[in-house]
């Protein structure tokens, strides 16, 4: 009993570490950002702000939502569910992940997919890996094509060799998994039981589930369907970028709004505060250097960027949670607790 307390006690000081850590980095993020900054020039970027591509880069945004749906959607061809249903989870997900600590917006959907559609635990943790599979491939693809265009600074190529080695480790999964059926969960059993603490038990459990949610991509046009929708999403938020450009005036090249997408998104790894304050902002200001875009202006992109996604979704996202009867601190408690269970 007591062994079972020291463990709940320990799991609740580690998370409020990475919380604590997570403020840190944010704040040192900010003090990045804002170093030698002049706020005179600063606000002078907002001036003549274009609230025309503003609007249209928001509806892009709700767009993006959409398209993942969709995605959902060929997911779960196989189970009944309601597109409006799956976009507002979709919506509210995103809307916890600008709220809470720890990006617990993917516990949060992965637990409203199971209250609200009634999909199995291992189903709606597939529907999401998948679709972090695809945001993956999806980036990668602009990557590599960034490539032929930009010299990529080190600390970027490392990202991207990480962003593959992931990828090839996803796919080669997928591969296995196809090919093998249930055999490959019987290979990593014994490997995993020698680990200390139950912990092998619980990998080999989740990992169980994941396989079982991978029959989800039962057939290669099925997965075709799925990776152009990842491609078409992320090309979208390109746009959004491209439009915040044109809202400030900027006479940039498409070329760079996909850079910024590249690098901000690779940027994101880095665990910081809700919404990934501070991270986002010097991210777009180191992609948008080598445009020779000054500091001030790409500072100011930045922040429409943002705030732009910040507000509609949190708008957007507390109607959502009214309607659906949501409280964001409890599913977020009651989702962490029944991961921790299993």
């Amino acid at each position: 009993m007591n062994s079972e307390k020291l463990g709940k006690q320990g799991s609740s000081l580690g998370k409020y570490f990475k919380i604590a850590i997570g403020i840190v980095i944010s704040l040192v993020f900010v003090g990045l950002a804002l170093h030698n900054i002049d706020f005179g020039k600063l606000l002078n970027t907002f001036v003549n702000i274009n609230l025309f591509w503003v609007a249209l880069a928001g509806i892009l945004i709700f767009v993006t939502y959409f398209l993942r749906v969709l995605i959902w959607r060929q997911l779960l061809h196989q189970y009944p569910t309601n597109m409006w249903n799956l976009f507002r989870i979709m919506t509210l997900g995103y809307f916890a992940n600008n709220l809470l600590p720890l990006r617990l917006g993917e516990v949060v959907r992965i637990w409203l997919l199971g209250k609200k559609e009634n999909l199995p635990a291992g189903i709606s943790v597939a529907t999401v890996v998948i679709e972090r599979g695809v945001d993956l491939f999806s980036l990668l693809f602009y990557f590599v094509l960034m490539m032929f265009f930009i010299p990529f600074e080190g600390w970027l190529k490392l990202s991207g060799l990480i962003l593959a080695g992931f990828g090839l480790v996803f796919a080669l999964v997928l591969v296995l998994n196809h090919r093998f059926g249930g055999h490959l969960i019987e290979w990593i059993e014994k490997p995993l039981e020698r680990l200390p603490g139950g912990v092998g038990v619980w990998i080999h459990k989740q990992f169980g589930k994941f396989l079982g949610g991978l029959k989800l991509l039962d057939s290669f046009p099925q997965l075709m369907r799925v990776l152009v929708l990842g491609l078409i999403i992320w090309l979208t938020w390109i746009t959004v970028v491209y439009f915040c450009f044109l809202a400030l005036g900027l006479n940039l090249p498409f070329l760079a709004a996909i850079f910024l997408i590249v690098v901000l998104n690779f940027g994101l790894m880095i665990p910081s505060s809700p919404g990934g304050l501070g991270v986002f902002e010097f991210m777009v200001i180191l992609a948008l250097k080598p445009f020779g875009v000054e500091k001030e202006v790409a500072l100011g992109v930045g922040f429409t960027f943002h705030m732009l996604q910040y507000i509609l979704t949190f708008i957007v996202g507390w109607i959502f949670a009214v309607q659906m009867n949501v409280s964001m601190l409890k599913v977020s408690r009651e989702s962490t607790q029944r991961e921790g269970m299993q």
